[in-house]
């Protein structure tokens, strides 16, 4: 059974015609099966669909790796044009994500969650299954969340806090999630930001899954918040899962993406709107 998987939104673009934006969404089509991972920040999700010469007809359902914005922005529209779909996620993506950056006057803590609230999806359609474990959704494609986090493992983002009382506390981003889709070619792992951190996500797959190996690796890695040494421990575990594609986009950083680059060569790219995957 083939696997094609589209890049729908990415900050940067693989061809023209298709528009860059700060934010993440893929169209994954397995036999009859088609589903959206994130649905981006909302603007270029419509016309990067049409581009692509792909269009929403059979959406059998959204899944959303997190709460932020740049990845939910545009599920009020995919609602509105499908009507009535599932949307898998974890329990707290509703949760009031903020972020914290005192150097910026203008807006020193903004928040940075969905912008829409779960009543409001609800009333144009969307069906929420909400779950904070993994779990096989369909054959062959699981939802994983539910990370056990290794505190050595996590990126370094101290920006994202969430609001407690007077101030706000550090915000774990407990509803972070991934993608596993079995392929015709061995199974893909899907990230959105990988805010579980993508080492922890890797030894949870393998204890919870039985996933010793994988095709792929592809999406946002949320490596640009790692140090060159936590980039090499990601590199050798991808090495040990032998993984044939790492591509990555979105919030992997330009020095996850040269180390990467050089380290797979052929076996690397960069998966940014426009992008196409067959397995």
């Amino acid at each position: 059974m083939g696997t094609i998987i589209t890049v729908l939104c990415d900050n940067s673009i693989s061809k023209s015609g298709f528009i860059g934006e700060h934010g993440f969404s893929l169209l994954l089509e397995r036999g009859n099966e088609k589903v959206l991972f994130d649905t981006g920040p909302g603007m270029s999700l419509p016309l990067n669909l049409k581009t692509s010469n792909n269009d929403l007809d059979g959406l059998s359902g959204v899944f959303l790796s997190h709460g932020h914005y740049d990845h939910t922005g545009g599920l009020k529209w995919v609602i509105q044009q499908v009507g009535r779909v599932a949307v898998t996620a974890h329990t707290a993506v509703f949760s009031r994500h903020m972020v914290l950056d005192p150097e910026n006057r203008v807006e020193p803590t903004r928040y940075v969650g969905c912008p829409y609230t779960q009543q409001e999806l609800e009333d144009l359609g969307g069906m929420f299954n909400l779950i904070d474990h993994t779990e096989e959704i369909s054959p062959g494609l699981w939802f994983v969340a539910g990370i056990d986090r290794n505190p050595q493992q996590l990126p370094k983002d101290t920006r994202l806090v969430l609001p407690q009382g007077d101030g706000f506390v550090p915000d774990p981003i407990e509803d972070d999630a991934s993608l596993l889709m079995e392929t015709g070619s061995g199974p893909v792992l899907i990230l959105g930001c990988a805010h579980s951190g993508v080492l922890n996500i890797l030894d949870h797959i393998k204890e919870k899954i039985g996933i010793g190996n994988l095709r792929a690796v592809l999406g946002g890695t949320h490596l640009m918040f790692y140090g060159p040494e936590d980039i090499a421990r990601v590199i050798n575990k991808f090495e040990e899962f032998s993984v044939d594609l790492v591509a990555v986009s979105h919030c992997t950083g330009m020095q996850g993406v040269i180390e990467l680059s050089k380290h797979f060569e052929e076996r690397f790219m960069v998966a940014s709107a426009g992008s196409v995957l067959n397995f």
